[in-house]
């Protein structure tokens, strides 16, 4: 009797599929080696494809690099995340999960973060407007609408727009995630107590007077 085997068939990744993996490689490329040092011959050979897959997709680095960016750091994530969740009546449980979330963003893209930012001052203004833009806008849209919100109602002071309340929180918030990187730095309290803090922070200064009877 003649046995059939039949032979597993290989399909070959999607487009979709070779553009993802050639966007998480050049993450890592850039966070190893730096905006600089990385080249399309580095981010093609951890990708496991040819440098012409890799211009097919992107055509150069600088459009690839904007890629990376706005996948890493975008407010509206391709990824399988969960969708941000509507506001609520409840301003500062709306900025704390918001805030959770910008500082995982932050977390896990870090290395990246660190290379952007290390390399700023070797590629020009339009490129620095960029980078800047990607790295501290996590969420920039959703904060910014919900402070706006807020003060509408009268619950932060008209003259703190919340362009400006979002940026003091997201500073507080990048400085925590940094200190945390440090090995040698080891606060004495958690994540989440520093998070709450800041928040509060940016409420309370942001908050009313109250007015006089």
């Amino acid at each position: 009797m003649q046995v059939i085997t039949y032979m597993p068939v290989r399909r070959s990744a999607s487009p979709a599929d070779t553009r993802q993996r050639l966007l998480a490689a050049a993450a890592r490329v850039y966070g190893r080696s730096g905006l600089t040092g990385a080249t399309t011959r580095a981010i093609a050979g951890e990708a496991g494809v040819n440098e012409v897959t890799l211009f097919r997709h992107f055509q150069t680095k600088e459009r690839l690099l904007a890629a990376v960016v706005g996948q890493n750091f975008s407010t509206h994530p391709t990824g399988p995340e969960p969708p941000l969740p509507a506001p609520t009546t409840d301003l500062r449980a709306d900025l704390l999960v918001l805030a959770r979330h910008y500082e995982t963003l932050l977390a896990e893209n870090l290395p990246l973060v660190r290379a952007m930012l290390g390399e700023i001052q070797h590629h020009g203004r339009a490129h620095e407007k960029n980078v800047f833009r990607g790295v501290f806008r996590p969420l920039k849209e959703a904060l910014v609408a919900r402070l706006e919100i807020a003060r509408s109602a009268g619950q932060v002071r008209a003259e703190f727009s919340g362009e400006l309340l979002t940026d003091l929180l997201g500073g507080m918030l990048f400085t925590g995630v940094l200190r945390r990187s440090m090995q040698h730095v080891k606060p004495d309290y958690s994540p989440a107590v520093h998070l709450a803090a800041a928040v509060d922070l940016v409420l309370r200064g942001a908050e009313p007077e109250k007015r006089k009877p």
